[in-house]
């Protein structure tokens, strides 16, 4: 992959604040450019952090599709900010300019690769339709996405949970192409920093693995079924683990129910949803709330736990649907919609639409496991939570040490030259946006806002690779890994994080 030095000028930028006067832009004003990012939607929450942090103070309206009344939650399938940008927080920006950032995430990290390199258009968000209604006492609409809502458009920048070359195989999204080292070759690509995901379970499934795992004594005796506490060491402690071989068992489809698992008790052994002390589910039948082919969180899940499309011959992950013999597989656009699956069958609520029983016609309470990255539902306000893998939590110290395996580098891609690839001032914000995305500090700060969780803080790490000083002793205010998948020069998720030759240190 090819590594490039941005400016000095670029890497200094301020972060301060717009001096002249500030006005939010609304749907009665004509952007003066606009900027379409589509792919990624790990991402969503640190994209907005991000551009909120860029626009000048006060201009800033936000755009999503849905309907929530919380003002502060990303589109699940497309957004879009305007605001006012300028020269003070953009360098080399031409001059002031009212700026509309559309931000497809429908179908995932694919979608900011494969079509660029196909040179395909794809729907974006159209807030110029009088389909937008605003939230009360906000700056936050709300889009309805019907009729002329989307308008086609080239992407002008691609954001992918994992580099390029993972889009083949089960990660090619339906309708493209797979991504081939000459198709890569048309694109700049840029590694900025390293992201932490993990395994979401139900809140019941979560318990019961509490309830199991305590008799076994892989968690402390005294730890309280199903509560958080004040203490982050403690709640860490107390979280229940998955091994990486179930983790690859279950989301290859070989565990079709939860009874398959069997534990021993005082000598005699019980299925999973009838171990003593356990609430069983309405159905025993194993739910995966998985993502489509092309998403970014579904790539790297599959090179973590399958080695897929890392070796020939790699298991493959399900897509079966048996709501019989089991397993229930839900394919989810977004991460958006992977929250609200877990949230449904935790609940025994269909908000989401795919949690109807087809004996009943109704909805279920069951125990279902997904993916996420680790920006997502650290409020605890949806039913699920995650867990540990091989008995490690997915926090920034457990990823920076080396003992945390399930992490990527995400990438940002544009075409070199062709539809829509950016140029003059379009460039010039796109450039802006990666030195914040690997800045050390802004990771912190801006990345990681919400990420801080009962366990710990998560999220993203500023890679040492990209030229960052890093120590064995995590900094989280400025947090750095020394790992990379790009020891070779080349970056390959596929590849085992090792810390590079290279890399600059910091004495212990």
């Amino acid at each position: 992959m090819k590594k490039h030095v941005i400016s000095a000028a670029i890497a200094a930028a301020t972060l301060t604040g717009f001096s002249g006067p500030s006005m939010a832009w609304n749907t009665s004003t004509v952007p003066d450019l606009e900027v379409f990012m589509s792919g990624a939607t790990a991402m969503d929450n640190a994209i907005k952090n991000m551009f909120e942090n860029l626009c000048d103070a006060g201009t800033l309206d936000f755009y999503r599709n849905g309907s929530d009344p919380d003002a502060t939650k990303v589109g699940s399938a497309y957004s879009a900010y305007f605001c006012t940008l300028s020269p003070t927080k953009v360098p080399n920006l031409s001059s002031a300019k009212k700026v509309l950032f559309i931000k497809r995430s429908a179908g995932g990290s694919a979608q900011g690769v494969n079509p660029l390199v196909d040179g395909a258009q794809l729907d974006a968000l159209n807030i110029f339709n009088n389909n937008c209604t605003n939230v009360p006492n906000t700056k936050t609409w709300n889009c309805t996405i019907t009729g002329n809502s989307l308008v086609k458009k080239y992407p002008n920048i691609g954001i992918s949970d994992v580099d390029p070359l993972q889009f083949r195989g089960p990660n090619t999204p339906v309708g493209f192409n797979e991504i081939t080292p000459a198709g890569a070759q048309q694109l700049e690509i840029r590694a900025v920093a390293a992201l932490i995901f993990g395994i979401p379970v139900t809140n019941g499934l979560y318990e019961a693995l509490q309830v199991v795992q305590k008799d076994q004594g892989k968690i402390p005796s005294d730890c309280q079924i199903g509560v958080y506490v004040e203490d982050e060491a403690v709640n860490e402690r107390c979280m229940p683990t998955l091994s990486k071989h179930q983790v690859a068992s279950i989301i290859s489809g070989q565990i079709k129910n939860w009874d398959e698992f069997v534990f021993e008790k005082d000598g005699q052994d019980y299925p999973f949803t009838q171990y003593p002390g356990v609430t069983a589910p309405e159905t025993n039948l194993v739910h995966i709330c998985k993502r489509v082919a092309g998403s970014g969180t579904g790539a790297q899940q599959y090179n973590k736990f399958l080695n897929n499309p890392c070796s020939p011959g790699a298991l493959e992950p399900t897509e079966l649907d048996d709501p019989f013999d089991g397993p229930r597989t839900i394919l989810n656009s977004g991460s958006g919609n992977v929250d609200l699956c877990l949230d449904d069958f935790s609940d025994g609520t269909n908000v989401g639409g795919a949690n109807v029983d087809v004996f009943t016609g109704g909805p279920t309470v069951a125990w279902a496991t997904g993916v996420q990255s680790l920006e997502k539902n650290a409020n605890n306000a949806l039913s699920y939570k995650f867990v540990r893998i091989d008995g490690v939590a997915p926090t920034l110290q457990n990823a920076a040490n080396g003992t945390y395996m399930d992490w990527v580098e995400p990438t940002y891609q544009w075409r070199k030259s062709g539809n829509g690839a950016p140029t003059g001032d379009t460039l010039r914000i796109i450039e802006k946006l990666i030195v914040d995305a690997g800045a050390p500090s802004t990771v912190a700060s801006v990345l990681n806002k919400t990420s801080t969780y009962r366990f710990g803080k998560s999220g993203y790490l500023a890679v040492a690779s990209n030229g960052h000083p890093y120590s064995h002793i995590l900094n989280e205010a400025a947090p750095v890994i020394g790992y990379s998948h790009a020891a070779g020069g080349v970056l390959n998720n596929c590849n085992v994080p090792v810390i590079p030759a290279a890399a600059t240190q910091k004495p212990l």
